[in-house]
Order: structure tokens, then sequence, then C-alpha cells
């Protein structure tokens, strides 16, 4: 009987570690994002989401 109650209250655990889990990951990129040096933020904040003449070099793929 104990070892069926033992067994059965993992699953009340697997959400709280997932949740755990989670929070510290988004936890640790918040901080990091608010630390970044401000020069570095301005950088990343000027730099172009798609290039048009970087684009055609990354995804070109050799013809056979």
């Amino acid at each position: 009987m104990f070892r069926r109650i033992i067994l059965e209250d993992w699953t009340h655990i697997v959400p709280i570690v997932s949740f755990a889990i989670f929070f510290v990951v988004f936890a640790y990129a918040t901080i990091r994002a608010l630390k970044l040096a401000e020069k570095h933020r301005e950088h990343l904040e000027t730099m172009p989401l798609d290039d048009a003449s970087d684009a055609s070099s990354h995804h070109s793929h050799p013809t056979p």
C-alpha cells in the first residue's frame, strides 16, 4: 500500500520541478539582459534583423 502511494506522488513533483527550471532560466536571462553594458546594448539595438547581402551567403547551398 505504501509503495503505491510513493510511486504515485512523483507526478505532483514534476510540474514544480519544471516550473523551477523555467523560472531559473528566465531569471538568469533577465538579469543578464539588465546587466549588459550600455555600449553593447546600443550595438545590439542597431544590428539589422535581416541583411540581404549576408542572407544570400549564409543560406547558399552547393549544387551537386
